[in-house]
């Protein structure tokens, strides 16, 4: 038996503490390869926390994102791989997840409409487990996603497929809040929107380990990062906010 969710909720409103609006690219900002590593880091991280929040939402725990919709359809599995009707702390031996999630979304400096689907399988439950084995691939589509910044504003419409590989949460949750080994990648194809390159197509690929800690490593193009796994909804999803190219 298939449990199904649908949670809905209101954003109350976020404030940026730098408002990414507009729908131009400002000039040579955009052909710099540094500026889209950038970009695209910004969204990446933005949905590795997003694929974080749907394991911990849609594996039971916590509520959905503000202002966007989360559908989960959560299958439950024992040992021999025979469906279950529901979850036994004992028997259960791994949970299927389909997630969708969807809608506007702000941090500080970006603002974008965007549309995540995941299918995720969480391993290692049975018995008095100590941790717990997430595996999984996924698909996006950012419109509309407004970069701003010191060095002016850029615009993108983005695309993207994600794989999430053997990311380990140790149990319980409670005492080991971050995952504590695993990677998940991220394809991701940007087109620049307005400015003297509208319309060029930049493809990155990102890569996100964990070690256990708050901050898991980013590498985009050669250009190594940090994603605070503890940001909160609305905070800048880097450490110290990335790094930022120059004028």
């Amino acid at each position: 038996m298939r449990k199904e969710i649908k949670l809905t909720v209101f954003a109350a409103g976020v404030a940026l503490v730098a408002a990414a609006c507009g729908d131009s690219t400002t000039g040579a900002t955009a052909a710099s390869d540094q500026f889209v590593d950038l970009d695209v880091a910004v969204v990446a991280a933005d949905g590795t926390l997003g694929d974080l929040e749907a394991i911990a939402q849609c594996g039971g725990g916590r509520l959905p994102e503000e202002g966007a919709e989360v559908e989960c359809t959560v299958t439950y599995f024992d040992a021999d791989g025979n469906q279950q009707a529901a979850y036994d702390e004992v028997t259960t031996a791994s949970i299927h997840i389909v997630s969708e999630i969807s809608g506007e979304f702000e941090r500080e400096g970006w603002s974008a409409t965007v549309s995540r689907s995941r299918e995720m399988t969480i391993s290692g439950l049975e018995g008095a487990e100590t941790t717990r084995t997430v595996n999984g691939s996924g698909s996006q589509a950012v419109t509309r996603s407004s970069h701003s910044d010191a060095n002016g504003s850029r615009t993108y419409e983005m695309s993207g497929t994600s794989s999430i590989d053997n990311v380990v949460h140790g149990v319980p949750r409670e005492d080991h809040p971050y995952p504590l080994s695993g990677s998940i990648t991220r394809e991701m194809t940007a087109t620049i929107i307005g400015g003297e390159n509208y319309g060029e197509v930049r493809s990155r690929l990102a890569v996100i380990t964990f070690n256990g800690t708050q901050f898991a490593t980013m590498t985009v193009n050669g250009e190594t990062y940090e994603i605070d796994l503890a940001a909160r909804r609305g905070q800048g999803p880097m450490r110290g906010g990335g790094r930022r190219p120059g004028p």
